[in-house]
């Protein structure tokens, strides 16, 4: 692997989740307006897979066309890799803080790193394996998880947590196996259209809470309706950056890419301190300082194993 390959590798995955954090207060605008969780979930993949089919029925139609082998494949990344991913989350935050569901779930690339070691028999630097423990202190301290925290926590939230971080870990490795044969957008395309499926049978379309689209949120930085803000939910929340994220993990494996992703949280803090006056601590800017040097770290040391 070229450095020059992991460099632009990493540069997507980081536009990805630079994007996704913007999303996590854009989407809090829209259920704040009335839309539930899953509601919102169901909106944006459901829309981001129309967007990507017409844009593949225009420039690549022979990419949706799926042998038989593919269909189940392609089933389980869309209904694990990216509902379940967003719908076990859900359920966590409802259970447990949000700060000690994150942390759970992005234990997720040190179950990226074991299987690509002892099952794909990929070998890992050193660095990398030390940088994953120390990012999720870092980002404990990010999301203000402490000891008072811990007492009474929901065990049914616990595992939802867990499950999170399994469909993550599952969907950072099946997408970098679906994206050894197909493009980037076909991967996602595909995937969207079969999670959108099931999504519609789950919670049929008649019972959408159409009229809360047209509501504004109190929390809205800008005064527009909610339809507005959850179309940023499907281009630029959904669509841009899944296309992104499969693109670098094309180009660095699902090792490299969840490792990276581990600067959402610091992303979307920031972007909250932003927009929505959320003032980080000492505490937390410290934390993000530690998962930016850990990621730098472990790619660095990627980028000179590749190199050599």
């Amino acid at each position: 692997m070229r450095a020059s390959r992991m460099l632009t590798g990493t540069l997507m995955v980081v536009g990805a989740v630079t994007l996704w954090g913007v999303n996590g207060t854009v989407s809090r605008v829209v259920m704040d307006a009335g839309v539930e969780p899953a509601r919102l979930a169901e909106i944006r993949i459901t829309a981001s897979a129309l967007l990507l089919l017409l844009w593949l029925l225009w420039r690549d139609r022979a990419a949706l066309r799926l042998r038989r082998r593919e269909i189940l494949p392609f089933l389980a990344f869309g209904g694990i890799g990216l509902v379940c991913v967003q719908w076990t989350y859900f359920e966590a935050i409802d259970r447990v803080p949000i700060g000690i569901a994150l942390i759970i779930e992005y234990s997720a690339p040190l179950l990226v790193a074991l299987w690509v070691r002892f099952v794909w028999k990929r070998s890992l630097p050193l660095l990398a394996w030390v940088a994953i423990p120390v990012a999720l202190g870092g980002l404990a301290l990010v999301l203000g998880v402490g000891g008072g925290q811990l007492a009474g926590l929901s065990t049914v939230g616990i595992l939802w947590s867990v499950a999170a971080g399994i469909a993550y870990a599952y969907y950072v490795l099946h997408a970098e196996s679906l994206t050894r044969v197909r493009s980037a957008p076909a991967v996602l395309g595909i995937g969207l259209a079969f999670g959108a499926v099931l999504l519609s049978i789950v919670m049929p379309w008649w019972s959408f809470p159409w009229s809360a689209l047209a509501t504004t949120a109190a929390t809205a930085p800008l005064d527009a309706p909610a339809w507005l803000y959850c179309a940023f939910v499907v281009v630029l929340g959904t669509v841009v950056p899944f296309a992104l994220m499969l693109a670098g993990v094309h180009r660095i494996g699902a090792d490299g890419a969840s490792v990276t992703a581990m600067l959402e949280p610091i992303l979307a803090g920031a972007v909250a301190w932003v927009a929505l006056d959320q003032v980080l601590t000492t505490e937390q800017v410290l934390g993000g300082v530690i998962v930016l040097a850990a990621v730098t770290a472990a790619q660095v040391s990627r980028a000179r194993a590749a190199s050599t």
